[in-house]
């Protein structure tokens, strides 16, 4: 989710309007999936989404890869809503909220399956499902704060602060965060993806 991130060094900054004012747009609308982006809730397309090469021979790391592979798609579906609801809620629109929580619901939920994954048989297993736990944690303390923020300045009347908010901050810098780990990620399981012919996953997809 990924970013207009307020006083943070780690993501691009965005000056937003000023407390009270109605957000213009969502911290991950700078890095929307493209047109090659897989369809949300659909599983990936090698023809718009950049595939690896089969080459994998270790059935059970095979397994344990495309457990990982399948947790992904579920994290790009659940990530490419957020921006459209933030701008909803900005815009006094309360159906926003509804999808704000509901993307925090899944995000915890995928926290949950990441912490159950077995990774024994893959190389650097280990340490690709902590930098995936990492991730998704990360992004799910950034979905929570932002619904906070949601139900709050909806409850007000829509006349609170925005940008200036202090959970709204919370999301953008957690999200920071997130992107950072989803940075790391990325590069550990470009050798996974290679091997077993799965999706070389980008981090504005995840």
């Amino acid at each position: 989710m990924w970013w207009l991130v307020a006083g943070r060094s780690t993501g691009p900054t965005h000056t937003g309007p000023p407390t009270g004012s109605i957000a213009t747009a969502s911290p991950d609308a700078s890095t929307e999936p493209t047109a090659s982006s897989p369809t949300p809730g659909e599983t990936p397309d090698p023809t718009t989404t950049e595939t690896g090469t089969a080459g994998g021979s270790d059935e059970k790391a095979g397994g344990q890869a495309r457990a990982i592979e399948t947790l992904l798609a579920g994290s790009h579906s659940a990530r490419s809503g957020l921006s459209g609801a933030i701008a909803s809620v900005s815009g006094c629109d309360g159906s926003g909220a509804d999808t704000i929580a509901s993307i925090t619901d899944s995000r915890r939920e995928q926290l949950a399956s990441a912490r159950d994954l077995d990774v024994s048989s893959l190389s650097g297993g280990d340490n690709l499902k902590a930098t995936l736990i990492e991730a998704l944690d990360a992004s799910a303390d950034a979905d929570t704060a932002f619904l906070s923020w949601a139900r709050r300045y909806l409850k007000g009347g829509c006349t609170g602060p925005v940008t200036g908010d202090e959970d709204y901050v919370t999301g953008l810098d957690r999200s920071a965060d997130a992107q950072n780990a989803k940075t790391r990620f990325v590069e550990q399981w470009r050798p996974v993806a290679t091997a077993f012919g799965l999706t070389l996953w980008r981090v504005d997809q995840i």
